[in-house]
C-alpha cells in the first residue's frame, strides 16, 4: 500500500487493483465502475483518456483485466466511495499524486537545468582561456599603466564584476586656454564652432553647465579636449 501512485509514460497513475485494495472493494466492482464510465455515450472519448486497459497475472498465472488511471480517472472512480476510511484514503491518494507529479516535473526540468549548467561551464572555460591569453599579453607590456588596466579588466571579467564607469574630469575654459595657448574666450569660440555646448541647463558628453555667480559657465570633459585638439590640428 506504500506505492499508491506510480509513474508510467511520464504520467502519475494508479491502477484498479491498488484502488480496490485501498478502499476495501472487490476488483470486479472497480472494473465495472470504470467500464460504465468509458462506455457512457456522452463522455466516452474523455473517459478513454483517463483510463488505460491492460492485464496482469494472478498467483495462478492467469491473465486478468485491470486499468491504469490518471488523477482525473481516479477522481471519478473514488467520488462514489464514502465513509471515514474512504476519505482518509482519498487524502492519501491526493498527496501521492501531488508528490509523484512534482517528481515528474523535477525530472522533466532536470535536463534543461543540466543544459544551462553546461552552457555556463563552457562560457566560464572560454573566459578562463581568454583571460590566460590576455594575461600573457599584459605581462609583455612595457607601459605599466596599460598593463595594470588590462590586468584589472581580466580580473573583473573573471568574477563577472561590472567595470566601474570612469569618472568624468571637468575643466574650465580658462584652464583649457592655458593648455592651448589662448584664453577662455578663444576656447569659447572654438566650442561654439564645434557645437560642443548643450542648451542651458542641459549637459552632454562634452561637458555640463554650472552656476557661477550670476551667470552659467560651461565645464569641458576630456572628450571635449580631444575635439578641440583635433580642431587645432586641422586649423594648423
Amino acid at each position: 500500500m506504500n506505492n499508491l501512485v506510480v509513474m508510467k509514460n511520464q504520467q502519475a497513475v494508479t491502477d484498479s487493483l491498488t484502488v480496490a485494495e485501498a478502499f476495501d472493494k472487490k476488483h470486479k466492482h472497480v472494473l465495472e465502475s470504470i467500464d460504465k464510465k468509458i462506455n457512457s455515450a456522452e463522455n466516452s472519448a474523455q473517459f478513454q483518456k483517463m483510463f488505460l486497459e491492460t492485464t496482469y497475472q494472478d498467483a495462478s498465472g492467469k491473465s486478468n483485466r485491470m486499468y491504469y488511471m490518471n488523477r482525473d480517472g481516479f477522481t471519478f472512480i473514488a467520488m462514489g466511495f464514502t465513509g471515514r476510511k474512504a476519505d482518509e484514503f482519498k487524502l492519501k491518494y491526493i498527496q501521492a499524486f501531488n508528490e509523484m507529479e512534482e517528481h515528474i516535473r523535477e525530472q522533466s526540468e532536470r535536463p534543461k537545468l543540466m543544459q544551462k549548467e553546461r552552457i555556463e561551464i563552457a562560457k566560464q572555460n572560454a573566459k578562463t582561456k581568454q583571460a590566460s591569453l590576455l594575461y600573457r599579453v599584459a605581462k609583455s607590456m612595457k607601459d605599466t599603466k596599460q598593463q595594470q588596466n588590462l590586468l584589472m579588466k581580466i580580473a573583473n571579467d573573471l568574477i563577472n564584476a561590472p567595470q566601474q564607469p570612469k569618472a568624468k574630469n571637468f575643466h574650465t575654459a580658462l584652464e583649457l586656454g592655458k593648455r592651448f595657448g589662448t584664453n577662455g574666450w578663444g576656447i569659447e569660440q572654438m566650442a561654439r564652432g564645434l557645437k560642443l555646448q548643450a542648451p542651458i541647463p542641459e549637459s552632454n558628453e562634452f561637458g555640463k553647465w554650472v552656476q557661477k555667480g550670476d551667470f552659467m559657465e560651461w565645464l569641458y570633459t576630456d572628450e571635449a579636449i580631444q575635439k578641440i585638439e583635433h580642431y587645432g590640428f586641422l586649423v594648423k
